[in-house]
């Protein structure tokens, strides 16, 4: 499972087209690949895939046939625009090992996956597996009250919801673009294969809202100081779409900006007295709190104190 890394330009000279898809090959052809995850493989010279994606709505469905590759996708990864997708793939021949959450899931021949972009993987790919797959944007997967912590790495064997989807997927990247009514479609594969997510992980093991509003406050603990950290950074690190997040926090006294506001000034202010860091700069202390400059922090210090950076520190520290 991969896409396109490789600029439009460059493409050309990469690969070679033809009626069933995009030719990989070689290096280059791994480079092509890599998009979601780094493929490599213990034999680049002759590696060779192929690659035929159809564009359906807000899906897209895919067949990969490829020889033996290792993909992985990094944390650096994680936070850009496919965390917030999900695969269900097919394995149609072949097979693939799957790991997430330090777990291990091997799908053959006739199994069903789930993969989860929103996680670290490393997806090892048998020689001569062939994959139909479709990606799923994770606020459909949410909207059934799916907890993809669960449906990272499953694996389904013998499932009839899986058969049907891979009869449905298997035509479609076969005729690429013939579709009459795309709209009509792409509903039938998404409420496909949420039936095999449903199979996956059951309705009544979905995440309880008062545990997941206590991941959001740990996710912002732990990253509040880096000054990148967003709503929509929180909401990919604990698997929720940004809109679901907002809901999932009306009941708090603050929105999760100003959670994540609140605590930089709180780290601020405790820097701000510490006799031991009277040598910072205000500036300096700003940074190490997450604030992007210096007066965004005053502004921020002011609101939450009514007082100044300056003032506090002038007040703490004796100094006039």
């Amino acid at each position: 499972m991969g896409g396109g890394g490789v600029d439009g330009e460059n493409r050309g000279a990469l690969t070679q087209r033809f009626a069933g898809g995009v030719s990989m090959v070689g290096s280059a052809g791994l480079e092509m690949l890599s998009g979601m995850c780094r493929f490599r493989s213990d034999d680049p010279d002759n590696f060779a895939a192929t690659m035929i994606s159809v564009d359906l709505g807000s899906v897209r469905v895919n067949r990969l046939r490829s020889t033996a590759a290792i993909g992985i996708r990094a944390a650096s990864q994680i936070g850009d625009v496919m965390s917030g997708f999900l695969a269900v793939a097919c394995v149609r021949s072949g097979s693939v090992v799957v790991e997430q959450d330090h777990r291990l899931h091997a799908a053959r021949t006739g199994d069903v996956v789930c993969v989860d972009f929103g996680r670290g993987l490393v997806l090892e790919i048998a020689d001569g597996t062939e994959l139909v797959f479709v990606y799923l944007p994770r606020a459909a997967v949410l909207a059934r009250y799916f907890d993809p912590g669960r449906l990272a790495g499953a694996v389904l064997s013998r499932s009839v919801a899986g058969e049907a989807l891979a009869g449905v997927l298997d035509p479609l990247v076969s005729r690429g673009a013939a579709v009459e009514d795309v709209a009509l479609v792409e509903h039938a594969v998404v409420d496909l294969a949420l039936a095999v997510l449903r199979e996956a992980c059951p309705v009544d093991t979905a995440p309880e809202p008062a545990g997941l509003r206590a991941r959001v406050y740990e996710y912002i603990e732990r990253h509040f100081t880096d000054p990148t950290l967003s709503v929509e950074r929180v909401a990919a690190g604990v698997n929720v779409s940004t809109r679901y997040l907002h809901k999932l926090m009306e009941s708090e006294l603050e929105s999760v900006y100003g959670v994540i506001r609140r605590r930089r000034v709180r780290r601020g202010v405790d820097l701000l007295v510490d006799p031991d860091l009277a040598d910072l700069s205000i500036g300096q202390i700003a940074r190490r709190s997450g604030f992007a400059g210096l007066s965004q922090f005053g502004r921020a210090v002011r609101d939450v104190t009514g007082r100044s950076p300056r003032e506090i520190r002038r007040q703490s520290l004796g100094r006039s």
